[in-house]
């Protein structure tokens, strides 16, 4: 997909908001002014019923109904949203894009859902979101910390580019959540929490990334959701929970495959704190095809159009010297694409074939043939083999450090497979 078409696609099909994963009409927005004194002039001229709904008892705060619906909280009550800086709705009589206190524009544009920002060239380039998903225990939350320190460090020195937080939310959650645990104090982060269990776990991490080559810079959303693996067990779940939504319209997915939860490889591979079995990924997958097929009304004799990654996880403890001949059956020999690097500063789709062929075939006879022809599914598909941690942690403790094996390629791969990159 070359950007031109990419970008008549996000105008014929609006943004998707990264935060709530509304489609948006960008000419029924909300604004935000800057100027300080409108929310008490706002707030003096409201009716007693309006101000019930917007007045918090400071005469310089109002409350932020839309943002504190999106996180799960009771407008109404103490612990509603507020802001210092006066919202602009869509209501009769305002101008879109002017402020309807001082009369000035307003150029800090708001989903009209959920109240988080709407980045400059959203027009252009529309949204580009991907997800991450897998079955319970296969390492997502990993996964996703090691994945972000990548793209900040070594891919944007690689590829001439920037990575930014969208909001300072992001910056301070992927800080004290992610990165201090596992790369400051060098422990295993803690099981994600279901949908159910907690709605602060509904909102993603936001990060624009932007590639500065060229005549003007491209600025692409990615947002990261750390979905627990219970929320994905079944179809109805997954619609209960409203995490269709953000499957439905991702940019491109990324499946997560443990292969210490294959019974087979399970069975035979010889290690310490070895896991137990886990749950059914084909079905897992299925759940996801299939949710994707209803939402987006896609008949099962075709394909659907959103690229998906599979990514076997944990590879590091597949590369190590067979202790029998049982053993041997699910290691990668030396002969294996896995131990050909890629070629940097570019996309290497020869390295990404080889890899994929590989993982495909091995996927196939460790876990079923059920499962290549689900992928199979979607009609751009590329399987990889990754590694977030690099060794199998003692305990909570990783005492070897961390080294990361190719997390980075699945994002390599979708930013060009859906056309935001093209390094070729």
């Amino acid at each position: 997909m070359n950007t031109a078409k990419k970008n008549q696609e996000s105008q014929e099909h609006g943004y998707i908001c990264p935060f709530c994963f509304n489609k948006i009409d960008l000419n029924n927005i909300h604004y935000q002014c800057t100027n300080p004194s409108c929310t008490k002039q706002f707030l003096r001229s409201l009716s007693p019923a309006d101000a019930k709904k917007y007045s918090c008892g400071k005469d310089d705060e109002e409350i932020d109904v839309e943002n504190t619906i999106f996180l799960g909280r009771d407008p109404l009550g103490s612990d509603a949203v507020t802001t210092k800086h006066h919202i602009i709705r869509d209501a009769p009589g305002n101008t879109p894009g002017i402020c309807d206190i001082c009369h000035r524009p307003a150029y800090k544009r708001l989903c009209p859902v959920c109240h988080n920002p709407i980045p400059q060239g959203a027009e252009e380039e529309g949204s580009t979101v991907f997800v991450i998903l897998g079955p319970k225990g296969v390492g997502k939350s990993h996964y996703i910390a090691v994945l972000i320190n990548q793209l900040r460090s070594s891919f944007t020195q690689e590829f001439g580019a920037t990575m930014s937080a969208a909001t300072d939310k992001t910056t301070l959650v992927y800080r004290d959540v992610y990165f201090k645990r596992l790369f400051e104090e060098g422990r295993k982060l803690s099981p994600t929490m279901s949908f159910e269990e907690s709605k602060e776990a509904r909102e993603p991490m936001i990060y624009y990334l932007r590639f500065i080559e060229g005549n003007r810079p491209r600025v692409y959303t990615l947002a990261f959701f750390d979905t627990a693996g219970e929320d994905l067990d079944s179809t109805t779940k997954i619609m209960g929970l409203n995490i269709n939504s953000f499957i439905s319209r991702a940019s491109g997915i990324v499946f997560l495959v443990d292969p210490l939860q294959i019974p087979y490889i399970n069975n035979r591979i010889r290690m310490d704190n070895k896991p137990a079995c886990g749950q059914n990924v084909t079905e897992m997958l299925a759940n996801v095809a299939n949710i994707i097929r209803t939402n987006n009304k896609i008949k099962m004799k075709d394909k659907i159009q959103i690229p998906l990654a599979v990514a076997l996880t944990k590879t590091d403890v597949l590369l190590k010297s067979p202790e029998n001949e049982e053993e041997a059956k699910i290691l990668f020999g030396i002969n294996s694409a896995l131990h050909i690097d890629r070629e940097r500063g570019k996309y290497d789709r020869s390295n990404f074939e080889q890899i994929s062929a590989e993982i495909e075939e091995y996927l196939r006879r460790a876990l079923s043939n059920e499962f290549t022809q689900t992928v199979k599914e979607f009609q751009h598909h590329c399987y990889f083999a990754v590694s977030s941690l690099g060794s199998n942690p003692v305990g909570s403790k990783l005492s070897r450090g961390i080294s990361p094996m190719r997390v980075e390629d699945p994002f390599i791969w979708l930013l060009n497979d859906t056309g935001t990159e093209d390094k070729q």
